[in-house]
Order: C-alpha cells, then sequence, then structure tokens
C-alpha cells in the first residue's frame, strides 16, 4: 500500500465510478478523503474515452465503448444525437 502524499497516512483501494457506468480503482486516503488514480489505471481510462475515427461507406465513423454503450442502454439501432459546442462533438442517447 501506499501511502497519501498530503498527509502520510496509509491509502486503501476502491472501485468507485467515476462516470455512469465506468469504474477505476482508485487509492483513498481515510484520513484526508483525498483519491488517486496510479499511472496504469490513468492510462486505461484514456485509452477507454479515446478513440480513432474510420472510414465506413462515405462517412467517418466512430466505434463507441461498450462500457459507456452499456451505461447508457445504447444497442445496435438506437438512435443518438449529434451536435457542437465549443468546438467539440457531443453525442447524446436521442430521446422518444
Amino acid at each position: 500500500m501506499t501511502k497519501c502524499p498530503l498527509c502520510g497516512t496509509e491509502m486503501r483501494k476502491e472501485r468507485k465510478e467515476i462516470e455512469k457506468g465506468v469504474w477505476a480503482t482508485v487509492e483513498v486516503c481515510p484520513q484526508c478523503k483525498d483519491e488517486w488514480i496510479d499511472e496504469k489505471e490513468h492510462d486505461r481510462l484514456v485509452d477507454l474515452f479515446r478513440r480513432k475515427t474510420f472510414n465506413l461507406g462515405g462517412s467517418i465513423a466512430v466505434r463507441i465503448p461498450k462500457e459507456i454503450a452499456d451505461a447508457l442502454s445504447i444497442r445496435e439501432g438506437t438512435e443518438v444525437n449529434f451536435s457542437v459546442q465549443d468546438n467539440k462533438i457531443i453525442i447524446s442517447k436521442a430521446t422518444s
């Protein structure tokens, strides 16, 4: 186990939901309640949320990670909406 870099207390590992349906192993300090993610877990999360586009017919496509699709109940055939805000593409599940 590692010690908290802020107070020196022994930290404990916990699984926490950091985004809806996305879980990570974090180290939590029982004293100051600070939370830390190690480099390996950080890299796993970056890989989960970063995707490369690919060509599909005449369009550019992107895959939605299973963890995110499961959290939002998105399956093949589910309608989604695209919007652009502040130079970002927002994908949301369409509402009826």
